[in-house]
């Protein structure tokens, strides 16, 4: 059957994937070019497997026909993923798409990203995302006529920098992420071995088996991207975790079971390595000012932690980790934010968020001038002072 049923419909998607490669529009600005090989990249390998999943002798054993499914049903899934989501994203192409990649590029410029600038489309039907496979992120429809959400952008760049495998300068990042990762081995084995001298529940020692994944298949890449962002923008990325826990927010403290195992951390965890992270980066007074707002949000979360927590979630393993991704950050040679730091976005991303907080009532008005002056940012070559100048305070 299985062979009856490849020779009808590989053609079938054969055709379909030769078809998509003519869907991809012509004239785009030099920002999708790299978006458009990766679309012929892709569809030139899933035809390929297509084709020799075709070619292929009729298997006799049930467990090769058992693989080649396997095969086809993982192309089947590649072409989708590039049909809705790379082809769809240059297909609807439109101005907002465009300032998204010109602010994102600038950004890249501002600290020294080691990789190619994903391109940007305004497609996402929740919140920031990428893919990687695809170097293509996801940003709202209007978040570029906002600011307090574009911090975001720094923590969705660290994903590819994480994902790409013998590269001379991002190696630098992976190999401080494999030391860490061995420590989240060495400490939950270590606390393995402390629960079996006192033959404590059964569900504790569970418990430290799903934290162990957790950590090592999520948490620790989500945590490294936070990081990154915090290293190379400073405490505006903490503000827009605030801002984003407040507005979608649930349990701060939430813990993983067998049943739910979080692809994120909690909230609270990633606000502690954040706050550890400005510090060590020069901005104690900032984090004092956001540490102090963070603990009124906890309040009205009304939320507390486990018994279990400390143990998910301890303070000198964060502490350790934030030391790691900083020294791989730095050592891939990017720009490390500071208190000295003048780069226009860095400081309009910054001064939005002291905007906000000293003058709530009037944050509207001013947020929408300096997105106007943002936009004419992107959109100049060289870079023009007059955000600079609005971020310091001068309009």
């Amino acid at each position: 059957m299985l062979a009856d049923y490849l020779q009808g419909t590989v053609p079938q998607l054969v055709e379909r994937a030769r078809l998509l490669k003519g869907k991809i529009p012509r004239g785009l600005p030099r920002d999708y070019e790299a978006l458009i090989k990766t679309c012929h990249d892709e569809l030139d390998n899933i035809i390929a497997r297509l084709r020799e999943l075709q070619a292929a002798a009729p298997p006799a054993s049930l467990a090769v026909r058992h693989a080649e499914l396997r095969q086809f049903k993982r192309a089947v899934a590649d072409l989708d993923i590039v049909e809705t989501r790379a082809i769809a994203a240059l297909h609807r192409v439109h101005d907002d798409d465009h300032h998204a990649n010109r602010l994102l590029y600038r950004i890249c410029q501002e600290i020294a990203y080691p990789a190619l600038p994903p391109t940007v489309s305004t497609l996402s039907s929740g919140y920031f995302y990428i893919d990687p496979r695809l170097n293509l992120l996801f940003i709202p429809p209007a978040e570029g006529s906002f600011l307090l959400h574009l911090p975001d952008l720094y923590h969705e760049l660290a994903h590819p920098l994480l994902a790409q495998k013998d590269h001379p300068v991002l190696d630098r990042l992976s190999q401080r992420f494999l030391e860490v990762t061995a420590e989240i081995h060495d400490y939950f084995a270590d606390q393995r071995a402390k629960e079996t001298p006192r033959r404590g529940p059964q569900g504790f020692k569970d418990q430290i088996d799903i934290w162990e994944i957790v950590w090592t298949k999520w948490w620790l890449v989500e945590f490294f991207c936070d990081l990154y962002a915090v290293f190379t923008l400073g405490p505006a990325f903490a503000w827009s975790h605030f801002h984003l826990f407040m507005k979608m927010g649930k349990d701060p403290y939430e813990m993983p079971t067998p049943f739910r195992p979080a692809t994120h951390p909690a909230d609270d965890a990633r606000m502690r390595a954040l706050l550890a992270a400005l510090r060590s980066s020069g901005f104690d007074q900032e984090a004092g000012a956001i540490a102090a707002r963070w603990t009124d949000a906890l309040m009205l979360a009304n939320a507390a932690p486990s018994p279990n927590y400390p143990f998910c979630y301890p303070d000198e393993f964060i502490r350790q980790m934030v030391a790691k991704a900083r020294e791989g950050v730095a050592e891939m040679g990017c720009r490390m934010a500071g208190p000295g730091t003048v780069e226009p976005i860095h400081l309009l991303l910054n001064e939005a968020w002291a905007r906000f907080w000293s003058g709530p009532s009037g944050y509207h008005q001013w947020e929408k001038a300096a997105v106007a002056q943002l936009r004419t940012l992107c959109n100049s070559d060289p870079p023009s002072r007059a955000v600079a100048v609005m971020a310091t305070g001068a309009v």
